[in-house]
């Protein structure tokens, strides 16, 4: 694997690979050549078995430290939560190489996760399961975050012998790698469908209809399908699909960038058109406060497509008071849809994260208008004190 920064311990190399160990071999055996260049000294002997064995228990200790330091961080989680979303795939069913029926695990191996902030993906982590057959399945998963606090999304799978020898390849879409470092991921939860519908809702009417799609991802293993079962135009046939609302955090700033995938496999009719909302709220729904409106299909000059195609909208302002959002995919409601199933994946919203300094100089910039404030309001007062008392005194006299 190339060299990237990486947790604790050996930077994506096979976890009974003890940490940097061939960066150390490389060091050694380059020692090894001047030591004999300078001194004329003779190849040493073969370690013995027992030499092996003492070498293999010290490796093993060395592993056996790395791991508990890791798990004692608290960045071990996020190995966790791959590892509960990993259970999840294979209760759906998704998980390549295996059924639901296979549960007796005979054993998982790890290697340890890389980190790289600058992409094209912050985390990644290899998992290889094993699972009780004859032979024993031996399976290796790679999950990918794009961002920090993105979903997790299976990158890469395949089967092995047990000994490393690859016998089968899963065909995997990759995921979308990171657009901008300088950038974070608000939502939504679960933008591809990767679990199914959490996080999501969805809606139908008459000849509406709403699927998770698992043939033809734009990445992953899975995608969302919207769409009209006739030709009849009208809200009496719809159907849609939202996300659950998801929070603008505090530490960032508009604008927002907003993007997905999108693809459209039937014949597109003339006027017809899917809309695709970001939607802007106060503290909950019944505080609706605007929306950027994205529609695809005949505006966009999209019919019977082959490859999906990505839209990304940048410089979306949020409207004054605006703390949440959602991503709304409507069918046949705002206009006319009688064009099929649409397929949509990979939905984004990201925006840049407020420097610390800006948030400080904020502060600082409140307590100091609310300080002058304060000191004018007083001055004034003392000003117009002062002007009363000479009236008195002059009326004294």
């Amino acid at each position: 694997m190339d060299d990237k920064t990486s947790l604790p311990g050996n930077t994506g190399e096979p976890w009974s690979r003890p940490a940097n160990g061939l960066a150390l071999r490389l060091t050694a055996v380059f020692c090894l050549a001047v030591v004999c260049a300078a001194s004329g000294c003779r190849k040493p002997a073969e370690p013995s078995a027992e030499q092996r064995a003492i070498e293999r228990h010290q490796q093993e200790v060395r592993r056996q430290k790395e791991w508990a330091s890791y798990f004692r961080n608290p960045v071990s989680a996020r190995t966790m939560d791959a590892a509960r979303f990993l259970s999840l795939l294979h209760d759906q069913g998704q998980l390549p190489g295996i059924s639901p029926q296979d549960h007796e695990l005979l054993g998982c191996e790890l290697t340890m996760p890389v980190v790289s902030p600058k992409g094209p993906y912050y985390w990644s982590q290899e998992f290889h399961v094993i699972f009780k057959d004859s032979p024993p399945k031996d399976c290796h998963y790679v999950l990918v975050q794009t961002y920090r606090n993105g979903p997790f999304q299976l990158q890469k799978a395949w089967r092995s012998d047990g000994a490393g020898k690859v016998l089968e390849e899963y065909p995997i879409v990759p995921a979308p790698p990171m657009a901008d470092a300088t950038r974070v991921f608000l939502g939504p939860a679960n933008p591809g469908a990767e679990s199914g519908w959490s996080g999501w809702y969805n809606g139908t009417q008459g000849g509406g209809s709403v699927a998770i799609g698992t043939n033809d991802p734009a990445s992953g293993l899975s995608c969302f399908e919207i769409g009209i079962t006739n030709a009849v135009s009208g809200a009496t046939h719809h159907a849609d699909i939202r996300s659950e609302m998801f929070p603008l955090a505090k530490n960032t700033r508009g604008p927002f960038t907003f993007s997905f995938a999108y693809k459209l496999p039937t014949k597109v009719k003339p006027g017809d058109d899917i809309e695709v909302n970001f939607r802007f709220f106060g503290d909950g729904e019944a505080n609706f406060l605007g929306q950027k409106s994205i529609p695809v299909g005949s505006s966009t000059g999209d019919s019977e497509m082959t490859q999906y195609k990505t839209v990304s909208v940048s410089g979306i302002p949020a409207p004054s008071g605006a703390v949440k959002a959602d991503v709304w995919i409507v069918a046949n409601i705002a206009g006319p849809w009688t064009s099929g199933t649409a397929q949509f994946d990979d939905f984004s919203v990201t925006a840049v994260p407020m420097p610390a300094w800006r948030g400080a100089l904020v502060k600082l910039g409140l307590g100091a208008i609310a300080a002058l404030s304060l000191g004018m309001i007083w001055m004034f007062y003392r000003r117009g004190a002062r002007g009363r008392l000479s009236a008195i005194q002059k009326a004294g006299k």
